[in-house]
């Protein structure tokens, strides 16, 4: 593994690094694709920062989340004492310091509509921009995730052993690259709903169909994940549940659209 590189003499997080290129992509991508929908390059450069700061929120929310049982534990033994130096950072830091990645989608997907509705703006168009580039941006978050250990995945002979994981439980173990196995299918996600945009097929729903489609990867990826920190229920992790309630939603509402053009055309 590789968590950190230097740049002369600045030593930089190989995750920061692959997040940032898939972001400044993701923008890229937001930008070119808006023009088609003549969407201002300012509005889909600033809708999409506006949402990333959405996700940056909600992807510590959903973490803190995922701990609240020691969280709730901490502040118990924390209020029972005198003490409170550092209290926020320790929540902040330790508890929250994390981050999942659907929190982040679900808080920027609000965040975009809140945009769009403050500036109105079209908000299936907006939405069709933001489906196409979030799998670009993902993908290379999880080469990020794969270099500094964190996401990784169960004991395997096929995979890799991590000798310098920035998760101390990843190290010295031959594991699955569960991380690339996602990285390269949110690619075949990009890939297809770029070609569906081109093509201008299932306009102002694609966020929907890439809702199904990454629910449907992550809800079956995650059997290849060992990371315990995700939260386990019923046998199945908090993003598992996520992806079923995601992919039922999206599917009735693509239903529901469907029906209306129907009976719009009879």
């Amino acid at each position: 593994m590789l968590p950190e590189i230097n740049i002369f003499s600045l030593k930089l997080s190989t995750y920061g690094i692959c997040a940032s290129i898939g972001i400044v992509l993701m923008l890229a991508v937001a930008a070119v694709l808006g023009r088609k929908k003549r969407i201002k390059i300012e509005d889909a450069l600033f809708g999409m920062l506006f949402s990333l700061l959405g996700a940056f929120i909600g992807a510590h929310i959903l973490y803190a989340l995922t701990n609240l049982s020691e969280l709730v534990e901490y502040l118990g033994v924390y209020f029972e004492g005198n003490q409170r130096d550092g209290f926020l950072w320790d929540v902040l830091s330790t508890y929250a310091g994390g981050m999942v990645f659907y929190g982040g989608l679900i808080m920027g997907l609000l965040f975009g509509v809140l945009y769009c509705k403050f500036r109105k703006l079209n908000t299936g168009d907006f939405a069709d921009c933001f489906a196409v580039g979030i799998p670009l941006f993902h993908a290379f978050g999880r080469i990020g995730c794969f270099l500094s250990g964190c996401c990784y995945g169960i004991e395997s002979k096929f995979g890799f052993t991590a000798t310098h994981a920035i998760v101390d439980s990843c190290n010295n173990v031959n594991r699955f690259p569960v991380q690339l196995l996602e990285s390269a299918l949110n690619l075949v996600i990009f890939a297809t709903l770029l070609f569906l945009f081109q093509k201008g097929i299932m306009t102002k729903k694609l966020i929907f169909l890439y809702l199904i489609m990454y629910g449907t990867v992550r809800f079956f990826d995650e059997f290849l994940r060992a990371d315990e920190i995700r939260g386990i229920y019923l046998g199945l992790s908090t993003s598992q549940w996520i992806s079923i309630g995601l992919v039922i939603i999206s599917v009735i509402i693509l239903c529901v659209k469907s029906r209306r053009v129907k009976i719009k055309y009879i």
